[in-house]
């Protein structure tokens, strides 16, 4: 359940971490605007048999239209499998440590 807690986190505590690379995560309760504090890079296979890829298509639709600037990158043809993927994305690293979290902990 690690995209389904990363949304999860993110919506809770959206102050919290600096960024947030949810991968093909399933519903949670919480609306995906709930998580505009913390910058993400969302990424789904759009064969994922696991967890329908139109949630991500439509948290990252969610957080758009809320005035956030998400990263979605959907794979053609992978499955739930996506992290194989996704951390190896050149670019990844370089933007979650590009990424700062100035307020105090726990603001």
């Amino acid at each position: 359940m690690g995209g389904s807690g990363t949304w999860h986190i993110t919506a809770q505590r959206p102050k919290l971490f600096a960024a947030a690379v949810p991968c093909c995560g399933a519903d949670t309760d919480e609306d995906a605007t709930a998580s505009l504090g913390t910058p993400l890079w969302n990424f789904h296979g759009n064969a994922d048999k696991n967890v329908p890829v139109d949630f991500s298509r439509e948290r990252i639709a969610a957080l758009r239209k809320a005035g956030g600037r998400p990263i979605y990158t959907e794979y053609a043809g992978v499955e739930h499998n996506v992290w194989q993927w996704a951390y190896t994305e050149p670019e990844l690293v370089k933007w979650v440590f590009s990424q700062r979290r100035y307020e105090h902990f726990g603001s």
